[in-house]
């Protein structure tokens, strides 16, 4: 179904199954109502031969010697009203009949010589149904009986009116709980599959070594279970790889840079040693950023901890003071309502926030406020600068991203340390854009 609504899988699957089962028993019905209806009619064929044998037998072997039929046997057929009638001839010739008149007519249809074995007969004048008869030889003479289809078409009727009403109320609950059967044993048949969908969702970078579970699966789903884990260990590996690289050329950097520091410390009166240190600390700064996504990355952090989250937000304002008197920029910890406690990692806390703080104080005009607010479990950083391009909003949070008017220097891993740490506490960063102009980032824990 295309639009909004999607049909799903089980959803499909036992409306399938429960339009075959609701077909199997309206055949099954429609197989008992034919065979009623053939039941019917042979009956009504077994009662015409055992009529004519009951008046083969009273008959006499010699033509001449007058017919003498059971009073009872007579009196049968003439109660029908000419529905039964019998007839008995000799020669195409009228011996004797139930009903003279009647046999007389039916004779002139006959011929002079009446098939032999089962047929039928249209209507008589003033009936709706015709007649079946049965004609066989019974010494010198010959025996029709005939019956009318007109009880045979009221039994019908009246059957199929009944049927009909029985299976109604039959089938109606009966197909309303084929229904209910299918739809329950085919979800119950895609549970493992939608366990394996549940399981899918927490693969993730942040859930190393998570694999699909594979117990209790169809042998048709589960080459392809096997075949996702397999792909998932090989992701594993080189995710492990790159992130061991990563950590490994970071760390080695660092002796260097520390050397080159050192060693401009040494120099004095070269015109070009301010923009060499610039750079250094630049450079600097890119090791220590790519140092703590590697430690972030490489262990899954514990959350475990009771944090107060006034005291990260002081901790990380009271660090950045210093940055923010050389920038020209005051810093405000604003509180509304309670302190929040929140489990999580006080360190990894502090250097989400510190790195938003950063952020702000970079992007901040000259003599204004960067207002960090605590608001229960959100921490927000607000500045005034020029905000964040509509273009790169979606973005902003990806690694190596820097705005237009980022800090000259900056490798653009901040914000998107922030997420991550923010994706360990189950939490999340966001950007919004104050009509009044700059940026706020909210980071909201769980």
């Amino acid at each position: 179904m295309s639009g909004s609504r999607r049909w799903t899988l089980a959803s499909r699957l036992g409306l399938r199954l429960a339009a075959v089962l609701l077909a199997a028993i309206l055949l099954a019905a429609g197989a008992v109502a034919w065979r009623a209806v053939e039941t019917v009619h042979e009956l009504d064929d077994q009662a015409l031969q055992a009529q004519l044998r009951l008046i083969a037998r009273h008959l006499p072997a010699d033509p001449a010697s007058p017919i003498v039929l059971p009073q009872d046997l007579v009196r049968s057929f003439r109660a029908s009203d000419g529905d039964n009638v019998f007839l008995i001839t000799d020669g195409g010739r009228l011996v004797d009949s139930s009903e003279p008149e009647t046999a007389a007519r039916l004779l002139a249809m006959l011929g002079q010589a009446p098939p032999q074995g089962f047929f039928r007969l249209p209507a008589l004048d003033g009936r709706r149904h015709g007649m079946i008869g049965l004609s066989a030889p019974a010494g010198p003479f010959q025996v029709v009986v005939l019956q009318g289809r007109e009880q045979t078409a009221i039994l019908l009727d009246s059957l199929f009116q009944n049927f009909a009403a029985g299976a109604l109320f039959l089938l109606l609950p009966l197909g309303l709980m084929t229904i209910a059967v299918a739809m329950l044993t085919v979800r119950r048949g895609l549970r493992p599959l939608r366990e394996v969908s549940a399981a899918a969702r927490l693969v993730g970078p942040q859930q190393p070594g998570a694999r699909l579970p594979s117990a209790d699966l169809p042998e048709e789903v589960r080459p392809l279970v096997d075949t996702v884990n397999a792909a998932l260990q090989r992701l594993d590996q080189a995710l492990v790889a790159q992130r061991h690289f990563m950590a490994d050329a970071a760390h080695a950097l660092r002796t260097p840079l520390a050397v080159m520091t050192a060693r401009l410390d040494m120099l004095d009166g070269l015109p070009e040693l301010e923009g060499l240190r610039h750079d250094t600390d630049g450079m600097a700064r890119l090791v220590g950023q790519l140092l703590r996504m590697a430690r972030l990355e490489a262990v899954a952090l514990d959350i475990t901890q009771t944090v107060r989250l006034h005291d990260v937000a002081a901790e990380a304002i009271s660090a950045l003071v210093p940055l923010a008197l050389r920038a020209g920029v005051e810093l405000a910890l604003v509180q509304r309502g309670e302190p929040a406690e929140v489990h999580g990692n006080h360190a990894a806390l502090v250097l989400a926030l510190t790195n938003l703080i950063e952020n702000a104080i970079a992007h901040a005009p000259l003599g204004t406020v960067v207002e960090v607010a605590l608001t229960g479990a959100e921490l927000s950083v607000r500045d005034h600068g020029p905000g964040v391009p509509e273009a790169l909003r979606t973005r902003i949070f990806e690694r190596f991203t820097r705005g237009p008017h980022g800090r000259e220097g900056g490798a653009g891993l901040g914000l998107a340390i922030v997420a991550e740490i923010a994706a360990a506490h189950h939490g999340t960063v966001r950007l919004e854009t104050p009509d009044d102009g700059g940026s706020r980032f909210v980071l909201a824990l769980a």
